[in-house]
C-alpha cells in the first residue's frame, strides 16, 4: 500500500465554491474507490481558491479480488431426469465462460437453481486511477461552470494543472487539455508535508488561526470582540499564509450609515470593520496573504482604495437622499421581477393585497394593517437607488434608512428591512408582526410565481431560491407562532397573478405544498422512529405551527403502548383500504351492519369519534392517541379475526370498507398516518 495525492490547480475560484467542492471531492473519492474495490485509509481534503487537494493514506496498490455468485436456470431445466446437463445448462456455462464442471446447485426459497462462482481479477490501482480521477474531477458540480478550452470539459474556472501521485509515481490523467504537473522522486506523503511548510494547508486550521488573530487584536485595542462569520469564511479561502494588518480611514466617513460602511469595506476589499460599544470606529482589520509583506506600504494601498470606495458610497447616499422613497416606487415599472412574471411595481401591488389578506386572517388591528400595506408599497423601492445598485446586499437595509429619512413610521421602516429575514438557516427572524407578514407575503409570492412559471429546483441546485423561500416561510410562521391557513394563502397568491402563470391552479397548489412539506421534513425536529415525521406530513399540513406541535408531541410518546396500539389501528385499517383502491367507498349504512362484532366496532366509533375530534381540536395529541388506541385496538382485533371485510356481497363489503375508512381517517387526516411506521408490534 502507498499514499495517494491529487492536486488540482485552478484560476481563482469564487470563495463560496471551495468548501462545497472539497466535500464533493472527498465523498466522490470514498464512493469511487469503494466501487473500484480499492482499499484505503483516511481520506482528507484541503483547499484554497487556487488549489483543491485530496490525500488518501494507505491505498492498496491492487484491487481486491471479487467473487461473484451468478444464478442460472432452475436445476430441473439445467439437468434432465437422468442428471445429465441439458442444452440450457451447457449454454449457461458457455455464456459465463466456465467449464460445466464448475456448475453448482443451490437451494433457494423458489427451489433448486444452478449457479457459478465467478472470480473477477484484481487490476493495478494506478490503471484504475487513470479512469477514476478524471471522472471524479468532472463530477465536481458548481453553481456555474465554464469551458476553458476546445475539449468541452466544464469546470468553475480553468484548470491550470493536475498532479496525481501514488507514492512516488506520477500518474498522468486527461481532463480536457489541462497539463500534468510532474514532481520527480517525491512520494505523496512528503509532497503533502512540503505543501504544509509553504502555507497553512488545512482550511479549518487556517480559519481558526485567522479568527484568533482578529479576536486578539480586538482585545488588545479594547474593542468589541465580534467577527463577521461570512467574511471570515470568504477570507479563509482567499489567503494561504494569513497575516493581520490594522488600518484606518477618515472619520468623516462615519457619517455614512453603518450597513453602507460594512458593505463598502467587505465587498471589495474584504476587510473587517471594528467597533467600540456597538458603534463603528475609523479602523479596520485586513488579512493579507503571505509573511514578509511591507505592512506600512499595504496600509497606504488599502487606505487609498477604501477612501475612493467610501467617497463613492457617500456620493450615492447623498444622491439617493434627494428624493423621498415613495417617489421611487413608480420607477419599479422599469425593473423586471422575473421573466414572464411582470415588473417589480406589479409585484409590490400583489404584496399589498396579499399582506392585507394575511392580516385579515390573523385579525391584525386596522392601524397595523395600514402600516403593513404601506411597507408593502415601499418594500422594493430601494432597488432603484444608486446605493442598492452598487451593493445589492443592502436591499431592505437602505429601504429602512431612506424611509426613516423620508418621514415614514418606524414600524413601516423596520418591516421593509425585516422582509428579507431570515437570509439563511441561522439568521435572525422578523421581530415585528409587520415585518413577519411582509416577509411571508414576499416569500409566498416568489414561490407561487416561480413554480407557476415552470421553474424547478433540481437536486441541490436552487438558483431561484424556491427552497430557501419555503424554508424562510416556515421559520417565520413557527417562530412567531402564527396560526395561518397556508392553503388559503397559496390560493390567494395564485389568484393575484391573474392568469399569468403557466400551470393550472390545482396542479400549482400541489407543487407549492409539496415544496413546503419538503422543507418541513428538513426543519422539523428529528423523531423516533425517523418515519414518524413523514407520517405527520402525510396528514393535514395547512397550519405550520400545528405540524411542529404534532411532530414533537408524537415523538415524545412513540414508545408508549397506547401509541403502538393507535399505530396498529392505522396500519390494519390502511392495509384493508389499500386492497380496495378500485372500489368507490361511501358512507357507513348502519342498516347493513349484520355481525355483532361489526356492530361493536361501529358502536366504538359512534361513542368515541366526537371525543377524539374534540381532543384534536384542542391539540391534545397525547390524549387523542391514547383515546384512539383504546377505542379501536381490541375491537378491531376481534373483528379482523372473525369477520371477513371483503365479503362477496358488494353492499356488505362496501359498508365494511366504509367503516374501516371512517376509523382510519378519524386519526390519520388530522394527526398522523401511523401506518407508515415500520414493524408495529404491540
Amino acid at each position: 500500500m502507498s499514499d495517494f495525492l491529487l492536486e488540482i490547480n485552478v484560476e481563482e475560484l469564487p470563495t463560496g465554491y471551495v468548501r462545497p467542492a472539497l466535500d464533493k471531492l472527498k465523498n466522490a473519492f470514498i464512493e469511487k474507490l469503494k466501487l473500484g474495490r480499492i482499499a484505503h485509509g483516511d481520506v482528507s481534503v484541503f483547499g484554497t481558491a487556487v488549489a483543491l487537494v485530496c490525500y488518501v493514506k494507505d491505498m492498496q496498490l491492487k484491487q481486491e479480488e471479487l467473487s461473484q455468485e451468478i444464478s442460472g436456470p432452475p436445476k430441473r431445466i439445467a439437468f434432465d431426469e437422468d442428471g445429465k446437463l441439458t442444452p440450457q445448462g451447457i449454454g449457461f456455462a458457455k455464456n459465463q465462460g466456465v467449464d460445466v464442471k464448475d456448475l453448482k446447485i443451490k437451494s433457494t426459497p423458489k427451489g433448486e437453481y444452478v449457479f457459478i462462482i465467478k472470480k473477477i481479477k484484481a487490476g493495478e490501482t494506478k490503471e484504475v486511477l487513470r479512469v477514476l480521477v478524471p471522472e471524479i474531477i468532472k463530477a465536481i458540480s458548481f453553481p456555474k461552470t465554464m469551458k476553458w478550452d476546445d475539449s468541452g470539459v466544464r469546470f468553475a474556472r480553468p484548470i491550470e494543472s493536475i498532479l496525481v501521485l501514488l507514492d512516488k509515481e506520477n500518474i498522468k490523467v486527461k481532463v480536457g487539455n489541462a497539463p500534468a504537473k510532474v514532481v520527480k522522486g517525491v512520494p505523496a506523503g512528503l509532497y503533502l508535508k512540503k505543501l504544509e511548510k509553504l502555507y497553512t494547508l488545512d482550511q479549518d486550521k487556517r480559519k481558526s488561526e485567522i479568527e484568533k488573530m482578529i479576536m486578539l487584536a480586538q482585545k488588545k485595542l479594547g474593542l468589541d470582540e465580534r467577527i463577521d462569520k461570512n467574511l471570515l469564511e470568504e477570507t479563509n479561502f482567499l489567503v494561504r499564509s494569513p497575516v493581520l494588518m490594522i488600518g484606518d480611514f477618515d472619520k468623516r466617513f462615519l457619517a455614512v450609515p453603518r450597513d453602507v460602511l460594512v458593505a463598502s469595506m467587505s465587498k471589495y476589499q474584504r476587510i473587517f470593520t471594528l467597533s467600540k460599544g456597538g458603534k463603528l470606529i475609523n479602523k479596520f482589520i485586513a488579512i493579507l496573504d503571505g509573511k514578509g509583506r511591507d505592512i506600512a506600504k499595504m496600509k497606504k494601498v488599502y487606505a487609498n482604495i477604501l477612501e475612493a470606495r467610501l467617497k463613492d458610497s457617500l456620493f450615492f447616499y447623498n444622491e439617493d437622499m434627494k428624493k423621498p422613497l415613495s417617489e421611487l416606487a413608480p420607477k419599479l415599472k422599469d425593473l423586471i421581477f422575473q421573466k414572464d412574471l411582470g415588473n417589480m411595481f406589479e409585484k409590490i401591488q400583489r404584496l399589498e393585497q396579499l399582506s392585507l389578506f394575511i392580516s385579515e386572517k390573523l385579525n391584525i388591528d386596522p392601524v397595523k394593517k395600514e402600516d403593513i400595506k404601506r411597507a408593502a408599497y415601499l418594500s422594493k423601492a430601494d432597488l432603484v437607488t444608486q446605493m442598492v445598485g452598487e451593493f445589492p446586499s443592502l436591499q431592505g437595509a437602505m429601504g429602512m434608512e431612506y424611509s426613516l429619512k423620508s418621514g415614514e413610521k418606524e414600524s413601516v421602516a423596520i418591516a421593509i428591512k425585516e422582509q428579507y429575514l431570515p437570509k439563511g438557516l441561522d439568521d435572525n427572524l422578523p421581530e415585528t408582526i409587520e415585518g413577519a407578514i411582509l416577509a411571508i407575503s414576499d416569500r409566498m409570492d416568489n414561490i407561487v410565481g416561480l413554480l407557476g412559471s415552470g421553474v424547478e429546483s433540481k437536486g441541490s441546485f436552487d438558483p431561484f431560491g424556491i427552497r430557501r423561500n419555503s424554508q424562510g416561510l416556515i421559520q417565520i410562521l413557527n417562530y412567531r407562532a402564527l396560526r395561518l391557513d397556508i392553503i388559503s394563502v397559496i390560493k390567494e397568491a395564485i389568484g393575484l397573478y391573474k392568469g399569468r402563470l403557466k400551470i393550472s391552479q390545482e396542479e400549482l397548489e400541489k407543487k407549492v405544498i409539496n415544496y413546503i412539506k419538503e422543507r418541513l421534513d428538513f426543519l422539523a425536529p428529528d423523531t423516533k422512529p425517523i418515519e414518524l415525521k413523514q407520517a405527520v406530513l402525510r396528514s393535514r399540513c395547512d397550519d405550520i405551527v400545528n405540524v411542529f406541535k404534532r411532530v414533537e408531541a408524537l415523538s415524545a410518546i412513540s414508545s408508549e403502548k397506547y401509541f403502538l396500539k393507535a399505530a396498529k389501528v392505522c396500519e390494519r385499517t390502511s392495509n384493508i383500504l389499500k386492497g380496495a383502491k378500485a372500489e368507490k367507498i361511501g358512507e357507513v349504512n348502519e342498516s347493513l351492519l349484520k355481525e355483532d362484532l361489526e356492530k361493536e366496532v361501529w358502536k366504538a366509533y359512534s361513542a368515541n369519534s366526537d371525543k377524539i375530534r374534540g381532543l384534536i381540536k384542542e391539540e391534545k395529541y397525547k390524549e387523542v392517541t391514547r383515546a384512539y388506541g383504546e377505542a379501536f385496538f381490541e375491537a378491531l382485533h376481534k373483528f379482523f379475526d372473525n369477520v371477513l371485510v371483503n365479503a362477496e356481497d358488494k353492499a356488505l363489503r362496501g359498508n365494511r370498507l366504509a367503516m374501516m375508512q371512517a376509523i382510519n381517517r378519524l386519526y390519520t387526516n388530522d394527526v398522523a398516518d401511523l401506518a407508515m411506521l415500520p414493524q408495529i408490534v404491540v
